[in-house]
């Protein structure tokens, strides 16, 4: 056999063995695993939190991990679950959560500004004083959300699933004023707010096009400037518990008793 030959059948076999490790390896891991993700948490200290900041941790089961004060700025937790997680005063700027599972986790205090998370599951989870600022929250279900005392202002919230949320107003200690939901200038077009306790929540230009509020209590909500076209409000208890109602846009629109 010429080495040329021999030179031909050794380049055939490698390209199968690459055929072969690329077909049975799998398309995308994690950067880390639980248990490393564990370790790095364990090594925490209250003045040295742990820092996954930039990290992916895609799909990892982080159930009921205790991630408090943790740094997870650009992290990539999409399809993570993150039930039941204490995320109390997490750093989640610009983080990517879609379709992450994070229903009964513990998110006060937690900045979420700027993050991405689109078909998040949050229901029933705790959402108090919480930055959404221009975060993207398309599709994603906040039903039975507790506590949200949050700012939306310019977020994302396409098609959302708020029903039953308890966003009133606190209306307990105020050394600092009024302690309430923000929603300024967000995108809540086609949101389930069914049921949804609003009272003293800050609207004002919001996109409530085609939203249902039906049966929501909504007393004195501010809708200055937002925009009622199509807009579901039925069971509410009459326009006058609305604040500013007269300075919203397409009232005559809106979808009334």
């Amino acid at each position: 056999m010429s080495a040329t030959v021999r030179l031909v059948r050794s380049r055939a076999r490698l390209r199968w063995l690459v055929a072969v490790v690329l077909v049975s390896a799998p398309a995308h891991a994690a950067d880390l695993t639980k248990q490393q993700v564990l370790d790095i948490i364990g090594a925490a200290t209250e003045l040295a939190p742990a820092d996954l900041s930039g990290k992916d941790l895609s799909s990892l089961d982080l159930s009921g991990v205790d991630l408090k004060r943790a740094k997870l700025r650009g992290t990539n937790l999409s399809g993570a679950n993150l039930a039941g997680a204490n995320l109390f005063g997490t750093v989640l700027t610009g983080a990517v959560l879609r379709d992450a599972d994070l229903s009964g986790a513990n998110l006060d205090i937690a900045l979420l500004d700027g993050a991405d998370l689109s078909r998040a599951n949050l229901s029933k989870a705790s959402i108090f004083g919480v930055l959404f600022t221009n975060a993207k929250l398309v599709e994603a279900n906040l039903s039975g959300a507790r506590r949200v005392i949050a700012n939306f202002t310019n977020a994302n919230l396409t098609r959302a699933n708020l029903a039953n949320a308890d966003m009133a107003a606190d209306m307990r200690n105020q050394p600092m004023g009024l302690m309430r939901v923000f929603f300024t200038s967000a995108n809540l077009t086609g949101a389930n707010l069914r049921g949804a306790n609003l009272a003293r929540a800050d609207l004002s230009f919001a996109n409530l096009s085609n939203a249902d509020l039906t049966g929501a209590d909504v007393f004195s909500a501010d809708v200055s400037g937002a925009d009622l076209n199509g807009t579901i409000m039925r069971g509410i208890g009459g326009r006058e518990r609305l604040k500013n109602l007269g300075h919203a846009k397409n009232v005559d629109r809106a979808i009334f008793d």
